[in-house]
């Protein structure tokens, strides 16, 4: 298996690479290429997850390592999905999507590597695992993080154009022109739109999870800190779905609410990655039910 992971790690470096002379270029020809090149990656990444299963006995999703290879996996396959959405349904035929897919390329890549340097011993399920919940739980919470990421990724790009510009242009990621688009989308509206897919799948992995919760230790909620880490998280979130009707309310110019919205994002997913892999380091978290190894 490690022969497998290091080989779906330097596959996505290979994607990164490739998504960035598709940038560059912006040739049909590598747009196809790189597409094909994630995908082969991805690919690789379902047959470890699924080489996981069946020698851990259980979905591959209860420890540290298991989480990075499915973390991947995530960002890969929803990345996939938003560019195939782009090409047959909503028929773009140009567009400057090769940075996010460099940057979806790059995150999945780095969450391998976290894997290789994890250790990656099967361990026994603790009891509060031993549930149908997990599946559940952790695939919405997944879903949410990979289409979360990509608003992250665009809210980079986004802000980077806006210091080179000074704010004078903003940089549209697909045009409308020979396309089912209404109207040109910049990243940000990109970003919004990548939120307002992962937000019900970050609700209802936070429902559920109560619901595991309850079956499990008694409670719904008992405030442990990933609970309320979690929280944290839907509630930043919230808060950035709602603020577009908010701002036009207030004092605010026009020109820099974007430029609000997306500095939100840049909060956003590190509170999401600290929830996830961060949150063991603090000092209550040896009363967490929910931590339950490095």
């Amino acid at each position: 298996m490690d022969f497998m992971l290091n080989i779906t790690f330097y596959a996505f470096i290979f994607g990164v690479i490739a998504y960035v002379i598709r940038e560059v270029s912006r040739s049909v020809a590598t747009r196809y290429i790189a597409l094909g090149v994630m995908s082969g990656a991805l690919i690789l990444n379902t047959t470890l997850v699924l080489m996981r299963w069946f020698e851990a006995g259980h979905a591959p999703m209860s420890d540290k390592f298991e989480s990075f290879v499915f973390f991947a996996w995530s960002i890969a396959l929803v990345y996939i999905i938003m560019e195939l959405v782009t090409i047959f349904i909503v028929r773009i035929h140009s567009s400057r999507l090769g940075i996010i897919g460099a940057l979806q390329c790059a995150l999945s890549a780095l969450f391998l590597y976290f894997a290789i340097n994890t250790d990656s011993t099967i361990k026994e399920l603790p009891p509060a695992l031993q549930s149908n919940w997990l599946v559940t739980h952790v695939i919405n919470y997944f879903i949410s993080y990979a289409a979360l990421s990509i608003s992250f990724s665009a809210a980079i790009i986004y802000l980077i154009y806006r210091a080179i510009f000074h704010g004078k242009t903003q940089e549209v990621v697909m045009s409308k022109d020979n396309s089912n688009l209404g109207k040109d989308m910049t990243f940000d509206k990109l970003a919004y739109i990548s939120v307002s897919i992962g937000f019900p799948f970050l609700t209802i992995g936070l429902i559920t999870g109560s619901i595991w919760a309850k079956g499990a230790w008694g409670t719904y909620w008992g405030w442990d800190p990933k609970e309320i880490w979690s929280l944290i998280n839907w509630l930043i979130y919230l808060t950035y779905l709602h603020l577009p009707l908010i701002l036009p309310k207030t004092k605010i110019s026009k020109s820099f609410r974007p430029v609000l919205l997306s500095i939100i994002l840049l909060v956003a997913f590190p509170t999401v990655i600290f929830t996830f892999m961060g949150l063991h380091k603090l000092p209550t978290a040896g009363t967490s039910d929910h931590i339950y190894a490095d």
